[in-house]
């Protein structure tokens, strides 16, 4: 009877190793995607705003328009653009998946995030 008691609780242990790394793995996925949009829209905006460094003018205005064009591409994926002082573009994302197996316990969804950032302008 001792033997079965070890059995039943290994197995409940497996089962739940089991449902957080499929959780773990749907998170690690959600992260590498917000980090990867975050790159992809800070390189479009870098991409708009290069002429105007180029020249010599501020490119914050077109690389803003740029980045909010190019995060509208991406679903279930929210974007936070902000312009540092030292003339950076800052794209900072958020997602989230749902739980599959930490749903038992009261846990729905998993967050994830991720950021880059773009130089737009050079202040003076």
């Amino acid at each position: 009877m001792s033997v079965s008691v070890f059995a039943c609780g290994a197995i409940l242990a497996l089962l739940i190793m089991a449902g957080l790394l499929v959780d773990g793995a749907a998170q690690m996925l959600a992260k590498q995607r917000a980090e990867d949009a975050a790159a992809q829209v800070a390189r479009f905006a870098m991409d708009a705003a290069a002429p105007y460094l180029v020249d010599g003018q501020d490119g914050s205005g077109p690389a803003l328009a740029a980045a909010r064009s190019a995060s509208g591409h991406y679903d279930n994926i929210t974007f936070q653009f902000t312009i540092e002082s030292d003339g950076a573009l800052r794209v900072t994302t958020h997602t989230s998946v749902p739980a599959m197996f930490l749903c038992l316990i009261g846990i729905g969804q998993l967050g994830a995030s991720g950021d880059a950032t773009a130089i737009v302008y050079q202040p003076k």
